[in-house]
């Protein structure tokens, strides 16, 4: 068993080395969120505090620059507290077009991005913020399609997980930092009939 831990510490520390700073604190933060490192069954604060700092405790092993990731690791325990919550998202207008509504509801759906999450859960979501139309749950395919091409989520099977770049993006949104355009709904005007 000690054996592959060495392995899996040395082709981590061979795939990151050549990473900058900020790519390889992503990685490992990815990697600590989706196996769920440092996350027991019931969180305390101090656990919580204690498996943030596991966190940057690893990212020191891998390298050697724990205060930068100590600082990030309390940063981010910071910012899981913060996110709006979905009703807020609709008042506020944060997300500015469907794809972006799918990422965020993906984001909640995998537990602040450290889960997988399915078709089911968006659906969920949709419903849970009373966006649920049948135009919305018809072009779900077509808008989890969206946030593959933009690099936001990786499809898994019949699940699908938030890639580092969402992560990053999802979070801009959250915090009103949408870089993308407005999308508004345009009902079409019946026509006029030609009989006037």
């Amino acid at each position: 068993m000690f054996d592959k831990e060495i392995e899996a510490i040395a082709k981590c520390t061979e795939l990151v080395k050549e990473l900058d700073e900020d790519a390889k604190f992503r990685v490992i933060k990815y990697l600590i969120e989706r196996f769920g490192i440092g996350n027991p069954p019931i969180q305390t604060q101090s656990n919580i505090n204690n498996g943030v700092k596991g966190a940057a405790n690893t990212a020191h092993l891998l390298n050697g620059n724990s205060n930068h990731f100590e600082d990030v690791a309390d940063a981010k325990q910071d910012e899981d507290n913060d996110y709006p919550s979905l009703k807020d998202l609709l008042i506020k207008n944060y997300p500015k077009n469907e794809p972006e509504w799918m990422l965020c509801y993906g984001f909640y759906a995998s537990k602040f991005g450290t889960d997988t999450f399915k078709r089911e859960d968006v659906i969920e979501k949709y419903k849970e913020n009373n966006r649920a139309s049948s135009t919305n749950i018809g072009n779900i395919a077509n808008n989890l399609s969206s946030c593959i091409k933009k690099d936001w989520i990786k499809s898994t099977n019949k699940e699908y997980i938030i890639k580092p770049e969402g992560l990053t993006y999802v979070k801009e949104i959250l915090q009103g930092r949408s870089t993308s355009k407005e999308v508004k709904v345009v009902k079409k005007k019946k026509e006029q009939t030609a009989s006037e």
